[in-house]
């Protein structure tokens, strides 16, 4: 994935709270469409890891309206294309479903990486409560997903949550 600085866009921090939230809402929405685009890829055939998929989607899913409730009218309902352009060649590439869940992994870490980057910029206790809620969430999915994919423990259980790796 690309850093999530290079995604961002520059009006990011002069966007205050509501551009933190749309810009939150088009990393959940290409979420959406990435867990349905690995879905329907016909990659992923055990039926515990499409359940699972199926039920991250769903969370994306509420966490794309709840940021776009909050980002008001700043909320576009539109996911992020560049993030999707970063995302689309591994996901055509994927031969396999390890190759799939991989990449979602990857983007489960990345989401909870630019929710950590996102708290630091946030000022409103609403949108940092919210986002503080739904960081968490995208990195149990990566927990998930890295146990399914066989990553070490090492891996899976870091001793902080950084911003590396953060959707710019």
């Amino acid at each position: 994935l690309l850093p999530l600085s290079s995604m961002m866009p520059r009006a990011f921090a002069a966007d205050g709270d509501a551009g933190i939230a749309a810009f939150a809402e088009s990393v959940e929405l290409t979420a959406v469409a990435a867990y349905t685009a690995a879905a329907q890829s016909g990659l992923v055939t055990t039926k515990a890891v499409l359940d699972a998929a199926v039920k991250f989607m769903g969370h994306h899913t509420e966490h794309a309206a709840a940021f776009g409730a909050a980002a008001g009218s700043a909320a576009t309902g539109k996911l992020n294309q560049k993030l999707l352009d970063a995302l689309s060649p591994g996901l055509a590439a994927a031969k396999t479903e390890n190759d799939v869940l991989k990449l979602a992994y990857d983007l489960e870490n990345a989401a909870a990486a630019t929710y950590l980057f996102a708290l630091g910029a946030l000022e409103s206790t609403v949108a940092l409560q919210l986002t503080a809620s739904i960081l968490p969430v995208e990195a149990q999915h990566a927990v998930v997903l890295g146990q399914v994919i066989g990553a070490d423990a090492a891996t899976l259980l870091p001793s902080f949550e950084t911003e590396t790796g953060f959707v710019d």
